[in-house]
């Protein structure tokens, strides 16, 4: 078993809990018990004491003294373990039991006129001893009685450890069962992490799998959805670097043939041709290569600048049309990824609706609870209702007198994907609106 494992931190923080919990019950219910019988040993004692008391007398004179004494057997046996005595405040001894002997009970300095006080004590022969002493005034006499009575608690302490070890005993026994119970708790409670593993496994060897959520308990189920998130992120990852590779591939393509038929020709010019298709495979290369950079949804980007700034930019490119491109002024709000890629998006929606506006182009924006709902709409002939979906399809040029890969619209697509977010087209009437929906910041 591996000692770093969460199974082994379960069963040792389970297993130093149930041992010191049985400790602490055995030293508790010990305690208990101890108190217990020493309770009911000082309500026998206390009995004697007043059998004892009873016998107590003052004469004529107003002198203390004992009628006769206790007839009880184990008082009359020497070193029986039972005893009495009883002397006056000044510590003279008016009477006591045969089984003292010579012997003489101590008694606590602070022994006052009240209730009566228990203690330990050691008796004849160096016995443990439980005893109860109380001090009382009997009438017409000044001088306090003191009356102690004591029985040997070797038996008590016997019994008290005997108890304590039969509770520690029995304890072991059930740390043993309770121990079993946790082993199989844990193995029991760690079966989805197990499940997991298995299918984390899968898709290690490149199996297109998804962690089901279905079954799972519900602290392991989120864990489960965002893994499931985390596939779907590094799917979408994989796809738009693949279709960014795509799309250089195709935009080369045009500058690569150009280059290729200038080397087979005669021209003259040929040192401007392959400068400038140069320079567009390098543009082709720096756009690409930005697009097909993973999304960056750890980063705050504001839209209002970002939408004011390519509206400029837009206004100078479309100048000679004389194109209005309007901007929301109460546009606000922070997009959840990188400004590249907003300006990306934003930028290929602008220059689309240029092209077909015939006077102005809108773009809204809206901050709708966790989503930024972006329109960019113009004022141009629209597109046919079944052209709406092959509009977003890669390399799709629905009017080929235009200039362009047929790239754009997709490119938007597939960058919303990738913060898993869409773009949808529709007829506004006049013009064709572009609805781009993203995370918000």
């Amino acid at each position: 078993m591996n000692t770093g494992s969460l199974r082994t931190r379960l069963l040792l923080a389970g297993g130093v809990g149930l041992v010191l919990v049985s400790a602490l019950a055995t030293w508790w219910l010990g305690a208990m018990y101890e108190r217990a019988a020493r309770t009911a040993m000082d309500a026998r004692l206390g009995n004697e004491l007043i059998a004892v008391l009873a016998l107590a007398e003052s004469d004529a004179q107003g002198r203390l003294q004992l009628r006769r004494e206790l007839s009880d057997e184990r008082y009359q046996r020497v070193f029986s373990g039972t005893y009495w005595q009883v002397q006056d405040g000044n510590g003279q001894p008016l009477g006591q039991s045969r089984s003292l002997w010579d012997e003489t009970l101590a008694t606590p300095a602070a022994l006052r006129t009240g209730p009566a006080q228990g203690y330990d004590t050691l008796g004849p022969l160096r016995t443990p001893l439980r005893a109860l002493a109380q001090q009382v005034t009997l009438p017409r006499v000044s001088t306090p009685l003191r009356v102690v009575v004591a029985t040997d608690r070797s038996a008590l302490d016997a019994e008290v450890g005997a108890f304590r070890q039969r509770t520690a005993i029995a304890l072991a026994v059930l740390i043993a069962l309770w121990f079993g119970v946790l082993v199989t708790q844990v193995h029991y409670g760690l079966r989805p992490l197990t499940e997991l593993v298995r299918i984390a496994g899968q898709v290690r060897n490149g199996e297109n799998v998804r962690f089901p959520q279905k079954g799972l308990v519900k602290e392991v189920a989120p864990l489960a959805a965002q893994l499931n998130d985390l596939l779907d992120h590094h799917q979408r990852m994989v796809l738009r670097a693949r279709r960014s590779a795509e799309d250089l591939a195709h935009a080369l393509k045009t500058p690569l043939t150009v280059l290729v038929t200038e080397a087979r020709s005669d021209g003259s010019d040929w040192r401007q041709t392959l400068h400038s298709e140069t320079a567009r495979m390098q543009a082709s290369i720096d756009r690409y290569l930005a697009a097909g950079v993973g999304a960056d949804s750890q980063q705050r980007t504001p839209i209002a600048p970002v939408m004011q700034a390519l509206c400029a930019l837009m206004q100078r490119v479309h100048t000679e049309r004389g194109l209005v491109f309007e901007q929301d002024p109460h546009a606000a709000g922070l997009f959840a990824g990188a400004r590249e890629d907003l300006e990306e998006m934003l930028g290929n929606l602008l220059d689309n609706a240029g092209k077909w506006a015939a006077h102005r182009v809108w773009i809204r924006a809206r901050h709708i609870d966790s989503t930024l709902r972006i329109e960019v709409r113009d004022d141009g002939p629209g597109l046919p209702e079944a052209d709406l979906q092959r509009a977003l399809e890669r390399g799709v040029r629905l009017d080929q007198r235009a200039a362009g890969s047929g790239l754009g619209l997709a490119i938007v697509a597939d960058i919303a994907e990738s913060y898993g977010g869409t773009l949808v087209l529709a007829n506004a009437e006049p013009g064709l609106q572009a609805t781009l929906t993203l995370p918000a910041g």
